[in-house]
């Protein structure tokens, strides 16, 4: 059994820090080179592909990566979905960010990068560093697709396989669960990274519950 780890949008496997890279057999993986994929399911399925994901694995991710995990469910059958601030459904993410994903159309996300990566250098909070640094590296073309995607995507609101949920009280993206999650009451939308302990302790539990 293998547990595949995705990153959110606009950052990679580097946001999992050193206390959830001590588990066993969880791989944190980056996003797939991208060759023009325009949906989640295009994502989802360049995924199955790269890493010959089956039924005993366990996939999951942060925000967008969690939204691409229940959507590689409903092309292989997993043995269960991982959902770190994330959603099984479009309609749990904040209205405003839908108007805001109309703007990457015409937005230099190119200059955006750049400038964050620059941010970066002057910020003083290592989270919000690291974020930018992987914001700066990140695939534009990829930022401006999924942007658009997320919000025309139709999830996957009744999985085949259970479901596990870590959320924070205090996300700003993505409404937390009203019921079946664990909250953390501090917690925003990047807990992977700013309550990586309990994060950590809640993926071994997921997987040594499955």
């Amino acid at each position: 059994m293998t547990t595949y780890i995705l990153p959110g949008l606009g950052v990679d496997a580097t946001m999992y820090g050193s206390a959830l890279r001590k588990l066993k057999g969880v791989h944190y993986v980056d996003w797939p080179h991208y060759t023009n994929e325009k949906s989640i399911k295009d994502i989802a399925k360049t995924l199955i592909a790269q890493y010959k994901i089956n039924s005993s694995d366990i996939v999951g991710g942060s925000s967008l990566g969690g939204m691409v995990a229940s959507e590689i469910a409903k092309y292989t059958e997993v043995r269960k979905i991982v959902l770190i601030g994330s959603t099984l459904t479009p309609e749990s993410i904040r209205p405003i960010l839908k108007k805001l994903s109309v703007l990457s159309e015409i937005a230099p996300i190119h200059l955006i990068q750049t400038l964050a990566g620059k941010t970066s250098i002057i910020t003083k909070n290592n989270v919000w560093k690291k974020l930018f640094q992987m914001f700066g590296n990140a695939n534009s073309a990829f930022i401006k697709a999924m942007c658009k995607a997320i919000f025309e995507w139709d999830g996957n609101p009744t999985p085949k396989c259970a479901c596990a949920y870590i959320h924070g009280a205090k996300d700003r993206v993505i409404y937390p669960p009203q019921t079946g999650a664990t909250i953390i009451d501090d917690g925003g939308h990047l807990i992977a990274m700013t309550h990586e302990e309990e994060v950590a302790k809640f993926l071994k539990e997921s997987i040594t519950a499955s």
